[in-house]
């Protein structure tokens, strides 16, 4: 009977063991992989920009190696600006404000991560972000897959144009717009206010390293209760011994 208990205990202890140690590699993985990522943005952000010429053929290279500094040129359409909120900088909620620049008549639109704004607690829905500037710009920054994304809960709301959303989905934005759009965004560089030096967004980016040793800390905790449930279990087992003796 002895034996019998013995054996369940330490299988349940395997388990465990097994089980902490999967979860600690787990959040070990995900810590490397924002650390990798950091190493591609910071290594991007270093490189000279790539021209992104008014062509498909062009477009279509910009999306195969991400992310790329690049510099592109065309004419922002305010109509098909959208807001990505809420997103949290410094503590204080606030939106992301993308906007499209079509770049070529018949081409895909290019969106533009325009920068933050705080969010208004008096405007309800209303962001009130400055309209973008007129006219043939030439705007700078890195091109990244997607904005930074947010867990979405229950079912999808509608999405409009304009309108605030809360992740951006492509083939959701093309159908709102009737218009295809690049697959990245392209975030402006902090030291270039897109032709609006007045435009009030803040254009300070969120690192892929951001949360790194929250993801050491978690792991730490998984292999410190790994250790714990062997030495309870080792200690067990010699209680055991010692009685069946």
């Amino acid at each position: 009977m002895l034996r019998r208990k013995l054996i369940v205990a330490w299988a349940a202890a395997a388990i465990g063991i097994a089980a902490a140690i999967s979860l600690a590699d787990w959040q070990m993985r995900r810590g490397d992989a924002k650390l990798a990522s950091q190493a591609q943005t910071d290594t991007a952000e270093r490189m000279a920009p790539v021209e992104i010429a008014p062509s498909r053929s062009s477009i279509e290279s910009a999306a195969t190696a991400l992310p790329r500094k690049v510099r592109v040129s065309g004419v922002f359409d305010p109509d098909g600006t959208i807001y990505l909120g809420i997103r949290m900088l410094n503590g204080v909620a606030g939106f992301y404000v993308i906007t499209p620049l079509v770049i070529g008549e018949g081409l895909p639109a290019v969106l533009i991560d325009r920068g933050w704004k705080a969010h208004d607690m008096h405007g309800g829905s209303r962001v009130g972000a400055a309209t973008p500037p007129s006219g043939l710009v030439t705007v700078e920054g890195l091109a990244v897959t997607q904005p930074s994304a947010l867990l979405e809960l229950g079912g999808k709301s509608e999405r409009r144009v304009p309108g605030i959303w809360h992740n951006l989905d492509y083939a959701a934005y093309e159908q709102a717009t009737g218009r295809s759009v690049a697959r990245f965004v392209i975030r402006l560089s902090s030291d270039v206010p897109s032709g609006n030096a007045t435009d009030g967004l803040r254009r300070e980016w969120p690192r892929p390293a951001s949360g790194v040793e929250k993801h050491r800390g978690y792991a730490f905790q998984w292999y410190s209760l790994a250790v714990l449930i062997a030495a309870l279990a080792a200690f067990a087992l010699t209680q055991g011994l010692r009685r069946g003796r």
